[in-house]
């Protein structure tokens, strides 16, 4: 990408909040030159999907903005250390900016295409994760292999037939279900058999053994075969813990299944906060959306990689909740669709597991919610939900032998009480009582225009929530914007 001001202050906020850099971005203060490490950076950056950034003269872990006096010098510095010690070499665009009045310098690390990786830097390759470079593990480079394939012919590993197992395997209420729901979703299935259909559709082969989509979906005890199945939940303990982790648990079973207990957990391991409605009345909610919650662990058991490489090498979906966030880990990157599609606002379809996709698209869970959607716009829901919730926005990261994604929990700040409503109607008689974020906004607001950064410091709320509210405000006219989106001097004011 390329970046502007606004969009660098943005970024520099986030990895202040995570107390470190990220798997796409990495700041380096530079006052004495340029690391030996960035060589590594600069491998890592070229083997994820969508590169990474480099930053200069930013100080980490506080991100201070503190400039560089050689921008230039730098940028060449950059270019050559990625040319002479990475293999292949990567393209690097580097430039310089000024923040703050300070220059910056920055370089973007273009990803290498699929077939030329992966770089190596003194003979070993790397890949970026959290914060750091890690030398890539052999069955991640064997990883890498199978996405050469993919980008050649299309592999499809759901339809691997199960050896030794039979219809009997699956069970019987889903199956019912699953055939019910297939004669009503497509005519040409209506008066077909149950045999007919299962075969048509990818659960079982000719000979009648179940596919690894059919067992995924439908079996019993899918774990039983393919014990990486198994999805892994735990909180994490706050480090200095004597335990790392507590109420860690094993998920078996098929995927409706997996998706409600999953969801359950995550649901019992929340905090739950409590608000005023605008009609008075207190309700308490979970800390993070369900929703959200919801839709990420349905695309990550339907969308995980079933590849040997991952199935069979006992690679499963890890679930944590640490003290800043839920995050879902899940085995292989993307496939057929980047980031940057995932997160925009046109729908996103990219089944890694085309037979699974469909049968999950016909299959609901005991409650009667449907597994997943099948509109491509789940994603999107993740993000509409934390959003209103008055949340930082997800982060989803592919490393292409891994796709994690992370719902941040409520900003360690503690947000003031936001005020009873008949308190609030006492004070502010003439406007609307309002609730969470933009109540908040709303009461710092009262008090005359303020930028953006001043709401924030009296709200006490994080810069995604502060401009997600003032966006809400503006388009009811409640709140008027004094100057360009971006800059620091603009001002808000009560409408």
């Amino acid at each position: 990408m390329s970046w502007n001001e606004e969009a660098l202050l943005a970024a520099f906020d986030s990895l202040r909040m995570r107390k470190g850099d990220s798997a796409s971005i990495e700041v380096k203060r530079a006052e004495h030159g340029l690391p030996e490490s960035l060589a590594e950076t600069s491998c890592a950056f070229a083997n994820m999907p969508e590169g990474g950034t480099i930053v200069l003269g930013v100080d980490d872990p506080a991100f201070e903005i503190f400039g560089v006096s050689n921008p230039a010098e730098l940028e060449a510095g950059l270019v050559s250390k990625a040319r002479n010690a990475v293999t292949p070499p990567p393209q690097i665009n580097a430039y310089t900016m000024e923040i703050q009045g300070k220059p910056l310098v920055v370089a973007e690390v273009v990803p290498l295409r699929v077939i030329d990786r992966p770089a190596t830097c003194a003979g070993k390759a790397y890949l970026r994760q959290s914060d750091g470079d890690y030398v890539m593990h052999e069955h991640e480079l064997r990883m890498l292999d199978v996405d050469k394939l993919h980008a050649t012919e299309q592999v499809e590993y759901d339809k691997r037939s199960v050896k030794g197992l039979t219809q009997a395997d699956l069970q019987p209420e889903l199956l019912t279900q699953y055939l019910d729901n297939a004669r009503r979703a497509d005519p040409r299935l209506a008066n077909a058999s149950d045999s007919d259909i299962l075969r048509w559709t990818g659960v079982v082969v000719a000979s009648g053994e179940p596919t690894v989509a059919g067992l995924y979906a439908l079996g019993s005890y899918p774990q039983g075969e393919y014990p990486s199945l198994t999805v892994t939940a735990a909180v994490q303990l706050p480090s200095g813990s004597q335990a790392r982790t507590k109420n860690l648990v094993d998920f078996t079973g098929p995927i409706p299944v997996l998706l409600k207990e999953i969801l359950s957990w995550v649901e019992q391991n929340l905090s739950v906060n409590r608000r005023y409605r605008d009609d008075g009345h207190m309700v308490r909610e979970p800390e993070l959306p369900l929703r959200a919650v919801r839709e990420l662990i349905a695309n990550a058991l339907v969308h995980r990689d079933l590849g040997p490489n991952t199935l069979d090498m006992g690679k499963s979906i890890q679930i944590r909740l640490s003290q800043s966030g839920l995050f879902v880990l899940n085995p292989g990157g993307l496939r057929g669709v980047s980031r940057q599609q995932l997160e925009s606002d046109d729908h996103a379809q990219a089944a890694v597991n085309q037979r699974l996709y469909n049968i999950a698209k016909k299959l609901t869970t005991d409650d009667g919610a449907s597994i997943i959607e099948g509109e491509g716009g789940g994603i999107r829901t993740v993000f509409d939900s934390t959003a209103a919730a008055g949340l930082r926005r997800p982060t989803l990261t592919d490393t292409g032998v891994q796709f994690k994604a992370t719902l941040w929990r409520p900003d360690d700040t503690p947000a003031p009480t936001p005020p009873r409503p008949e308190l609030e109607q006492a004070t502010r008689p003439a406007r609307e009582v309002r609730d969470g974020n933009t109540g908040l906004v709303l009461t710092a607001l009262a008090q005359g225009p303020l930028t953006a950064k001043q709401i924030r410091e009296r709200a006490q709320l994080s810069r995604g929530s502060v401009y997600y509210a003032l966006n809400q405000l503006r388009e009811t006219n409640e709140v008027v914007m004094r100057g360009k989106q971006g800059d620091r001097g603009t001002t808000y004011a009560l409408s």
